[in-house]
């Protein structure tokens, strides 16, 4: 047991250091012949390239905007329905602020809403 975890930590560190010599570009000249000619031949040094500076550039945040604004007339309504479910608001609901505003619908009380058609919120139970 010990014998072979020696073996598979000898063998670790032997493929690391040539991990890491070939990552650095660290290469020592070796010479060989042919066997046509006598002539030995040998492999230049290669020098690591420098590395380029790291640049960092400004990130901005950008700056949130509310999903949906609501127009004038709607702003000044007690109870906001919208024409895509159906369903009537208070004007403070946070589900109005998900309504695209061209679905908004103004009503001054929630019987006007509820003689259109509309339904109250399950949210905020208008009333």
């Amino acid at each position: 047991m010990k014998k072979q975890f020696l073996i598979i930590l000898m063998v670790t560190i032997l493929l690391a250091t040539v991990f890491i010599a070939g990552c650095t570009g660290d290469t020592t000249n070796t010479t060989s012949t042919s066997s046509a000619t006598s002539t030995a031949t040998t492999t230049p040094t290669l020098s690591p390239s420098p590395s380029p500076k790291a640049t960092t550039t400004p990130t901005t945040t950008p700056t949130k905007t509310p999903i949906a604004t609501p127009t004038p007339h709607v702003a000044s309504c007690s109870f906001i329905g919208n024409k895509n479910t159906g369903v009537f608001h208070y004007a403070w609901c946070a589900d109005v602020n998900k309504m695209n505003p061209k679905n908004k619908v103004c009503f001054d009380t929630a019987q006007q809403a509820i003689a259109a058609g509309y339904r109250p919120c399950q949210h905020c139970h208008p009333q």
